[in-house]
């Protein structure tokens, strides 16, 4: 279902002027956007019933930031990211309580995901095989949001704690997925 409302989304931006060559992308590209859509209506609904929706959109932004230009790993079908991507967020609420247990624990960490990130970015799809001519250009995107990323976690943790947390938990699990991506996606 997923698939065929994607498509007819594709059809009609190219009715409306988007080049008829990047169906596949723009369908695609759909695609991911319901998914997300749907995984981050659910972890919306979980945020509202345990009470840390801020929390929540927090780690949304800065995850979905870092995934998009990053990439990673992705589910064989669209209710396994479904499943998946939702299963992640919920999880973060859990994580992020442990980077508030050792600061020195949580920098280095940090600091070794922002490191492998640069070094990996972007991550190859079989759906991305576009990325490769851009390579440069997504490798300098990647590093400016993980450098803002770092920076946020910095300030936020002056006066949240607990917010900086969501932001590292956020930055972490994309840089888990894009490491994974890199080791078992298809190409």
């Amino acid at each position: 279902m997923i698939s065929e409302i994607s498509h007819k989304i594709s059809k009609f931006l190219i009715l409306n002027g988007a080049e008829e060559n990047d169906e596949a992308v723009l369908s695609y590209g759909a695609e991911c956007f319901i998914n997300l859509l749907i995984s981050d209506g659910i972890l919306l609904i979980i945020g509202l019933l345990t009470n840390h929706l801020i929390e929540l959109l927090v780690w949304s932004v800065s995850y979905s930031l870092l995934r998009i230009n990053l990439g990673g790993l992705h589910a064989p079908t669209h209710f396994w990211c479904i499943v998946i991507g939702t299963a992640i967020g919920a999880s973060s609420m859990l994580i992020s309580g442990l980077w508030l247990l050792n600061t020195y624990v949580t920098i280095i960490c940090v600091a070794a995901a922002v490191l492998i990130a640069i070094v990996i970015a972007p991550v190859s799809h079989r759906h991305k095989q576009h990325i490769q001519r851009r390579r440069k250009k997504i490798k300098l995107k990647v590093t400016v949001i993980l450098l803002c990323e770092c920076i946020a976690i910095i300030l936020i943790y002056q006066f949240s704690p607990t917010i900086a947390s969501y932001v590292v938990s956020g930055l972490v699990m994309a840089t888990f997925l894009a490491v994974l991506g890199a080791l078992f996606n298809p190409r």
